[in-house]
């Protein structure tokens, strides 16, 4: 008479494991999908910062090839670093 009540009672433990294991796959479901959303937004993110560095990185590119253009400028810049007068003129 043991058998029978041990084998119901195995089979709510199998059902119970069950139970949890379906919950647990759930909870995981859950959670792979809320990370790929974020993992999504932070590419999106990282994407939208890496073209405003590229944009403002060939402004600045662009400004400094107008700079080197000015070649009277920067010879007089370099003429008149002997001469302690033109100093705070041309050092900002």
């Amino acid at each position: 008479m043991g058998f029978g009540s041990d084998l119901k009672n195995s089979h709510e433990a199998v059902l119970k494991l069950q139970d949890w294991e379906l919950r647990l796959l759930e909870t995981v479901k859950k959670f792979m999908a809320l990370r790929i959303k974020s993992d999504k937004e932070y590419a999106s993110t990282l994407q939208n910062l890496c073209n405003q560095v590229d944009k403002e990185s060939t402004v600045q590119m662009n400004y400094v090839s107008n700079v080197s253009k000015v070649s009277p400028v920067r010879e007089l810049h370099w003429s008149s670093r002997s001469d302690p007068i033109n100093w705070p003129f041309l050092f900002f």
